[in-house]
């Protein structure tokens, strides 16, 4: 992996063709983001930057909890919800949310984005960006499907997933394919998109 300085480049609405870098410094988490935040001058206000801060707290305090919780309601609404300044959508959540999914912030559930700066905010390295030095298929794929073949495992492709059949404690018995053929393993990884993935899922785990 090439690893790139830890910083965060946004480009401002407000100033076309111009950026702004949250820069993080050398210090552990949370205190490296902190930094990074209070230090841009740019980007928010101080006004901004103070009612930013308090709708995030409960995530601090209650973790993974109140982050699954928010998953009914879009990164519009939790804002709405929470009294954040649009401007902190415009600049920030615009860019998270099509960096994230792909899709506008209204579309896009308040969990994704909370569990993104969870991550960033509990990990020291959580937002610092790496390359790989070389193609994907070359340099990640293909050493991945190499490590499992070698420990005796098996990769499947282009074989759909019909239904995954349980046993009566709740476990995989195995999974059948649209073709009618069986797949018995020890353990299963899926490489299917996480919403594809939720529909395939037994009822039995909800």
């Amino acid at each position: 992996l090439q690893w790139k300085r830890h910083q965060m480049t946004f480009a401002m609405q407000e100033l076309p063709g111009e950026f702004t870098t949250f820069d993080f410094p050398g210090l552990p988490a949370p205190l490296n983001m902190a930094a990074a935040i209070l230090l841009n001058q740019k980007m928010l206000s101080p006004l901004e930057k103070l009612q930013t801060g308090p709708p995030l707290l409960p995530m601090l305090l209650e973790g993974q909890s109140f982050i699954e919780a928010q998953d009914e309601l879009s990164v519009t609404q939790f804002m709405s919800r929470y009294g954040m300044p649009e401007r902190i959508n415009q600049e920030i959540f615009v860019a998270m949310a099509k960096a994230l999914d792909f899709i506008d912030p209204d579309k896009l559930s308040m969990t994704v984005v909370l569990t993104a700066m969870n991550r960033f905010i509990n990990e020291t390295d959580g937002s610092q960006t790496a390359f790989l030095d070389g193609n994907q298929p070359d340099r990640l794929c293909t050493p991945m499907v190499e490590h499992i073949r070698q420990r005796g495992g098996e990769v499947r492709l282009g074989v759909p997933l019909d239904r995954i059949v349980l046993n009566p404690d709740g476990s995989v018995r195995h999974l059948l394919l649209r073709g009618g053929e069986e797949v018995v393993a020890d353990e299963y990884i899926s490489a299917m998109p996480v919403d594809v993935l939720k529909r395939l899922l037994p009822r039995e785990w909800a």
